[in-house]
């Protein structure tokens, strides 16, 4: 066995990291390996199953490019209000073992207290009001900060502060995180601005989820009390609840209404008062006078004119 034989047996494979969306082998073998992940139990919920084989392959295609396990992005990579970001966390340990800086440090200059303003819109849609609010707050200052390996120079990130977090409308938010543990949401925030700046590379671009939640703008659709009983009170009796009784409504208003048929008149009947003449058991008439001889004899007129006019009646 010669020299180059026995390095070329000792030197591992190098092994080629899949680009997923590269060509249709690649994206063939990257639904092979996506398998076996979104069976898995271990990966967040968003990625279980073969419904969420998107997902799957899109993180995949990152940690290949990124050098790192796909659990890793996985575990670390949110959606936030439709934009992925990573886990602040994640952040500062991409930065640590990218190889180009030393660990990040942070610098802290506790400045006392202060009395900051801040501006936030209020009053109903459409007749709101800009307002502006001040308020008193512990003042510290972060400065996230390392050593290039190549250069041997000092790199500093952007200074954070608790004035800066009140002025852009973070620290007064809702379950804000910025009131019950600053110091840790300081140095959170300085190491992704850390990052944006000197390798946004490392992070794809990405922000931080600190940075989203803090940016995002939430409104609270839930309908209060007071409004389910005005609403309530201000619907008629007879209107339709949702959406498909709505349709159903509009729909039998617009059908043409059959016309009403005028109602028939009713005539009262009265009875003759002329009695009848009287007939005998076997319904024949009594002493009826056919011929009318008996009203002639009584000096009745003929309705129909006298005989001999009849007789005498000349179509011509």
């Amino acid at each position: 066995m010669t020299t180059s034989q026995a390095v070329a047996l000792a030197t591992p494979p190098v092994h080629r990291a899949i680009s997923v969306f590269s060509s249709e082998a690649d994206f063939a073998a990257g639904q092979r390996l996506c398998k076996a992940l979104t069976s898995s139990n271990l990966v967040p919920v968003s990625y279980q199953g073969e419904g969420n084989m998107g997902n799957a392959l899109i993180a995949l295609d990152m940690a290949n490019r990124m050098g790192i396990p796909p659990i890793m992005v996985m575990q670390n990579l949110n959606v936030i209000e439709g934009r992925p970001s990573w886990a602040s966390q994640f952040v500062i340990g991409a930065l640590n073992s990218c190889g180009l800086f030393s660990p990040i440090r942070f610098r802290k200059v506790k400045l006392g207290e202060q009395e900051v303003s801040y501006e936030r819109w209020v009053g109903p849609k459409g007749s709101r009001s800009k307002e502006t609010v001040k308020a008193k707050v512990v003042n510290i200052e972060c400065t996230a900060y390392a050593v290039e390996k190549a250069t041997g120079e000092t790199l500093e990130g952007p200074t954070v502060s608790i004035a800066m977090a009140v002025a852009e409308g973070w620290y007064f938010r809702p379950a804000s995180k910025w009131v019950t543990m600053p110091d840790l949401m300081l140095m959170y925030r300085a190491a992704a601005f850390f990052g944006r700046l000197y390798a946004p590379h490392i992070l794809n671009g990405m922000p931080s989820a600190d940075e989203v939640l803090d940016i995002a703008d939430f409104k609270d659709i839930t309908p209060k009390a007071e409004t389910v009983a005005a609403e309530t009170e201000a619907k008629p009796a007879g209107r339709a609840r949702g959406v498909h009784a709505a349709m159903k409504a509009a729909k039998e208003a617009d059908k043409p209404k059959e016309k009403a048929k005028p109602a028939g008149k009713t005539i009262e009947a009265e009875a003759a008062s002329e009695e009848l003449p009287a007939h005998d058991e076997d319904g024949v008439l009594l002493e009826h006078d056919v011929d009318g001889d008996a009203d002639r004899a009584a000096g009745a007129e003929d309705v129909f004119g006298p005989d001999d006019e009849d007789d005498n009646y000349d179509p011509a």
